[in-house]
């Protein structure tokens, strides 16, 4: 028999009495969860949870195996669970209409999808001739060497959304954003097949853990509200 809470305690009632913000971390994903189990109260199973995968800020980047290894989620509650980590991830996300003009604003437009991921993500943002995202795009997933970023790739998007500029992204795991030779180099060389193509490389953007290096400006910088 599936535990229940009392009224007092359910996180549905008190969002309705005190607004959705009143609600604790275990309480938003209790509402997720929405059942508990023979063991648990929703409320449990959910501070179980989070104190298994070490924090709620953990769920950015949680994956479908991950969630149903763990005690007391079945495929139905993952897929749930994984579908309110997306819609959250695309909400933080800045409009498209919206200019990228600085290392900073483009840091914002990616940071809440990029600076926690455990591998390594290049990614191109193509933009029209006012700055504003046409397309985003993940080339792979993997260390980053010009062998396996290859021009084609690359430029095949920009030029697929006739666009004249292109940012490059991506994240260094460690948390450190310093750029490595290879960074550097790999940079340099889009820059210059760039000019070719008659597509600007604005920038490459290295995202680490609350900070990211503009490659263009050749500085570091700090997120003090990350």
């Amino acid at each position: 028999m599936i535990k229940s809470l009392p009224i007092e305690e359910n996180p549905r009632e008190k969002a309705i009495v005190n607004g959705i913000e009143s609600l604790s971390n275990v309480e938003l994903l209790a509402l997720v969860l929405r059942t508990g189990n023979k063991d648990e109260s929703v409320i449990q199973l959910a501070q179980r949870l989070l104190k298994e995968i070490g924090g709620i800020s953990q769920l950015s980047h949680i994956c479908y195996a991950d969630l149903i290894a763990l005690k007391g989620i079945k495929k139905a509650k993952a897929i749930e669970l994984l579908s309110v980590i997306e819609m959250s991830k695309r909400l933080k996300q800045k409009e498209s209409h919206e200019s990228l003009l600085s290392p900073s604003d483009i840091y914002d437009y990616v940071k809440n999808e990029m600076m926690m991921l455990k591998q390594e993500h290049f990614v191109v943002l193509c933009l029209d001739i006012r700055n504003r995202v046409i397309k985003k795009k993940t080339i792979f997933i993997g260390s980053l060497n010009m062998s396996i970023v290859t021009p084609r790739e690359v430029f095949k998007e920009a030029i697929g959304v006739s666009s004249a500029k292109m940012i490059l992204l991506h994240n260094h795991p460690s948390g450190d954003a310093l750029p490595s030779q290879e960074d550097l180099y790999l940079t340099e060389q889009f820059v210059k097949l760039g000019e070719m193509m008659a597509i600007e490389i604005m920038d490459h953007i290295i995202i680490g853990w609350n900070q990211f290096y503009s490659i263009k400006a050749k500085q570091l910088y700090y997120d003090n509200h990350g």
